[in-house]
């Protein structure tokens, strides 16, 4: 097997030998540039995996590199090497694309460790790469995922499909409780017959009751023919019950009833009718919680409890995130998509956010993203301003005033124009993308409100 491949890049020779020494007792394959524009005509000539780049250089320095690197050489894995007086420019480099930074003097120890975080990096990002060009995808009946916690949910739904258990999904909202509700219909023996959700939260409880058991002619007004209701129609099939924590006791004395006997009355019925369904039921409320304040039958709650399938929200699974992002914006655009990448600093703002809305927040987010983009990579810029907020790299406490001035007025610039960005956005948005109107909503110019949208590269979709 290669070894991995590390390029040091500093115009002191004494630091490129130490690196050089340190790297290779690591294992790596080194080479050393003592400029920007050397390393770039070496990386012409052969593949690195990892870049250590000192920032003040007399030829091109890292900056200007760091650049160089994020337009042509995406996949390398960039760190910056530089001295406590310049630690403020070594995190400004973090949104460049830089991965991590090293500051002086450091020791083999921590320069391994920063390499370490490195390769890992890279290998992240070639899976990355061969998942987007179709070469893999770590998913399984349409739920994305290769963490370990992601995996042992896939375990537990081969396990239980093709058995006839009632399953009860907890999960936050967004985590695809349904998707998961799916893929135990679609791996059981049922999954030739129908598949129908039900989202009890949005149904009131007579219509509930009626969409559930169905009615006759007559029971109520507006029943002017026989229904028949979810578990009839669903014969032989799958129902999937979300948000069942909705429902009031009334309505779950009748599904308790049901789940006994597998049978039930319809809505002014004298009848009884008996189906063969599997039942599948979600939450995102603490059920045990809701037994202990009377708001759910203990003896319902225990004919649910079966076979419980706890899903880890997405802050949880944050090695997701990059399979999950590439994946949603192949499904957003579709195969004539323009926009096919994410660059390392964006990626980096969507893996350290915590995303309370999960994969469905995700989603969103990805697609507002391609929205604003009008080149084909995502970038921090067009991401909404909470993420961008959440995802900026800790500053390291300055050591001189003159630092903490630097950054002062570093983080008020930037603060502004996340800000007009997030400002110019939301009117187009309440506008329908209508320069115009938006322009005329939030009392600007046309010409100034479309200054403001070539300077934070916004491109409208209708004028």
């Amino acid at each position: 097997m290669d070894l991995p491949k590390a390029l040091v890049v500093d115009d002191e020779p004494t630091i490129c030998r130490a690196c050089e020494k340190i790297l290779a007792r690591e294992g790596y394959a080194v080479k050393v540039a003592y400029s920007g524009k050397q390393a770039l005509a070496i990386l012409e000539q052969e593949p690195f995996d990892i870049l250590f780049t000192d920032l003040k250089m007399a030829e091109m320095g890292g900056m200007e590199l760091l650049e160089a690197l994020r337009l042509r050489f995406p996949d390398l894995v960039p760190v910056v090497i530089t001295g406590y007086a310049t630690i403020a420019s070594a995190v400004e480099t973090m949104k460049l694309g830089a991965f991590d930074y090293l500051p002086k003097p450091f020791t083999p120890a921590e320069m391994a460790a920063v390499a370490r975080k490195a390769w890992e990096k890279r290998q992240n990002l070639i899976e990355t790469r061969a998942i987007v060009a179709g070469e893999m995808l770590p998913s399984f009946c349409g739920i994305v995922g290769k963490s370990p916690k992601i995996q042992e949910i896939f375990r537990m739904i081969r396990k239980v499909a093709p058995t006839s258990s009632t399953v009860l999904i907890i999960g936050e909202t967004g985590t695809g409780k349904e998707l998961v509700a799916r893929a135990i219909h679609s791996l059981s023996p049922r999954n030739e017959h129908r598949f129908c959700p039900v989202d009890c939260g949005t149904l009131s409880v007579e219509l509930l009751e009626s969409e559930l058991f169905g009615h006759v002619k007559g029971a109520f007004t507006g029943a002017v023919t026989n229904k028949q209701g979810i578990f009839e129609v669903a014969d032989k099939g799958t129902v999937f019950l979300d948000e069942i924590c909705n429902i009031n006791l009334e309505i779950q004395g009748k599904l308790l009833r049901f789940i006994q006997e597998r049978e039930f009355l319809p809505v002014g019925g004298t009848e009884t009718k008996r189906v063969d369904i599997r039942l599948v039921f979600a939450t995102n409320r603490d059920l045990e919680k809701m037994v202990a304040e009377g708001t759910f039958r203990e003896d319902l709650y225990y004919r649910l409890y079966v076979y419980p399938i706890q899903l880890p929200p997405l802050r949880d699974r944050r090695e997701d995130i990059p399979v999950l992002a590439y994946h949603l914006l192949s499904k957003i655009q579709g195969p004539e998509g323009t926009v096919s990448d994410i660059s390392e600093a964006a990626m980096k703002i969507l893996e350290q956010y915590d995303w309370p809305g999960n994969v469905r927040q995700l989603e969103s987010t990805i697609e507002r993203a391609v929205i604003s983009c009008e080149g084909s990579s995502i970038e921090p810029h067009h991401l909404p301003l909470a993420l961008t907020r959440a995802g900026l790299p800790a500053y390291p406490v300055p050591q001189t005033n003159r630092e903490f001035l630097a950054l002062k007025k570093r983080l008020r610039e930037q603060a502004i124009g996340e800000l007009e960005r997030e400002f110019v956005i939301e009117a187009l948005q309440r506008n329908d993308w209508n320069v115009t109107k938006a322009a005329r909503d939030v009392q600007i110019q046309r010409p100034n409100f479309q200054a403001l949208m070539r300077k934070h590269a916004i491109r409208a979709h209708r004028e």
